[in-house]
């Protein structure tokens, strides 16, 4: 009986760790307001960009900074930790400049999980340490990147109603986490 219990409370809380919620709010900063090394390290990284926007934002996971900009005609995303440690960084892409191993493994994880569903938002993640992202950036250096994808739908689950989520998912296509969207009026900003 008490395996069977432990059992249980295992099971309880990976489900709970594998779907939770997330809740943002977002609100426009200025260049002064931040750490002066994002500053520094967004300028060395990214060379020619065009006018960034400087966010604070509250969430589930802590306290951060957030630069949205445009370069070489891709939307990006810079976030970087309370202290201005770079955390990751973000490009929106379409499904179609995704590889074709990568659109298979989503595709199969969608119509297996859902009913119904409608991709909203596809966004490539890189991560790792300071230098090898600015060194990717600046030179495609890939040593030291890991990459994800973070990508927002709305799905239909095959017995339950439809709900926004967000998906991480490997650098092949395949589910790391996922995690409702919860949607709060006038939270977050629409760059």
């Amino acid at each position: 009986m008490r395996k069977l219990f432990l059992l249980f409370l295992i099971l309880f809380y990976a489900g709970n760790a594998f779907a939770q919620k997330k809740v943002e709010q977002e609100r426009r900063i200025k260049k002064q307001e931040l750490p002066e090394s994002a500053v520094d390290w967004l300028h060395d990284a990214f060379d020619g960009k065009k006018k960034v926007r400087w966010y604070l934002e509250n969430s589930d996971k802590g306290t951060s900074y957030e630069a949205k900009f445009i370069w070489k005609n891709k939307f990006h995303s810079v976030e970087f930790d309370a202290s201005g440690k770079i955390q990751d960084v973000e490009v929106e892409l379409t499904l179609q400049e995704l590889d074709a191993v990568v659109v298979k493994n989503l595709q199969k994880y969608f119509s297996e999980s859902y009913r119904d569903y409608k991709i909203q938002r596809i966004q490539i993640q890189y991560t790792g340490e300071e230098e090898d992202l600015e060194d990717f950036f600046d030179d495609e250096k890939k040593d030291g990147i890991t990459v994800r994808y973070e990508i927002e739908y709305l799905g239909k689950p095959k017995d339950g109603e439809q709900l926004l989520w967000e998906g991480l998912f490997d650098d092949q296509g395949k589910l790391i986490s996922k995690r409702e969207v919860e949607i709060r009026i006038m939270d977050n900003l629409i760059f």
